[in-house]
């Protein structure tokens, strides 16, 4: 039998792949055993298939799936740029001395891309959600439930805090002050992405989706530039290494912003149009 922790790195796959070859990989597993090694590659293969989706055959399909996938990787390249937008203002708030005014407007205007994005977003939660009432599909929407658990520690991190000390108890009580709303941002971030997978989106909406996410994706970008820039401008050097993996994740998801969001418009844009879940061209 698979354990818990392996079970649960299996369901980290795409659908798409879970079709394809979800048999053959619960197999292996049950053959080699679900060690610590063997859940580990498991993520590690599930985080390279949400980069790398399994594409049918069938051109049609294989649109359609792109798109799917490039949707999914756009909304978490950009909670990805809006977490660290509040962090590097944090930092450049504690620092020696005041940041350039240079940079703070870049930072501005990166804050107010994230927030147009966040607004086109939106639109396209709407959309899907006009969808799925006319198909009935709710249970697609099903892994929003696991943002229940973890919205109250997010809520209550500040109370957590303020108890935190060495003491065994307290010290505790500061780690789920940490940990809770580490553990809420994930969870925001994979939950939406892995509806847009369930829903299974028809073709108009997954064009309308694919082609708002190229703005998203620059919006990304933009935040990516100005993160790194602020940082590595305003940073001194003994404190650089300490920063740099903020903006080298934030130049990481920029990248893949720009790659899905492209694969995903060319898609969107082909002559034919894809099929959609009910098999109409």
């Amino acid at each position: 039998m698979i354990d818990m922790a392996a079970r649960l790195a299996l369901r980290a796959y795409p659908p798409s792949f879970r079709e394809r070859y979800g048999c053959e990989l619960e197999a292996l597993v049950e053959d080699t055993g679900a060690r610590p090694s063997v859940v580990a590659d498991l993520l590690v293969g599930a985080l390279r298939a949400w980069l790398h989706p399994v594409m049918p055959d069938e051109s049609a399909e294989r649109r359609r799936r792109r798109m799917q996938a490039s949707v999914a990787t756009t909304w978490v390249t950009w909670c990805i740029a809006l977490y660290a937008l509040p962090v590097v203002n944090f930092i450049l708030s504690e620092g020696p001395w005041p940041t350039p005014v240079l940079v703070r407007r870049l930072l501005d205007v990166a804050q107010y891309a994230m927030y147009g994005a966040g607004l086109i977003l939106v639109v396209g939660a709407l959309a899907l959600l006009a969808e799925t009432s006319r198909t009935g599909n709710w249970t697609a929407w099903r892994p929003l439930v696991a943002l229940l658990p973890t919205l109250p520690t997010w809520l209550m991190a500040p109370l957590f805090l303020a108890f935190a000390s060495i003491e065994p108890f307290s010290y505790w009580v500061g780690a789920l002050g940490v940990l809770g709303p580490a553990a809420f941002l994930i969870t925001v971030a994979v939950t939406p992405a892995v509806v847009v997978t369930r829903c299974r989106p028809s073709a108009k909406v997954l064009r309308l989706l694919s082609l708002s996410g190229v703005a998203v994706a620059f919006a990304v970008t933009t935040t990516g530039i100005a993160c790194g820039a602020a940082l590595i401008v305003n940073t001194p050097d003994a404190a650089l290494l300490v920063t740099m993996p903020i903006p080298a994740v934030t130049v990481a998801a920029s990248t893949a912003a720009l790659v899905t969001a492209g694969r995903g418009a060319k898609a969107a844009l082909h002559r034919e149009h894809p099929v959609d879940h009910e098999g109409h061209v």
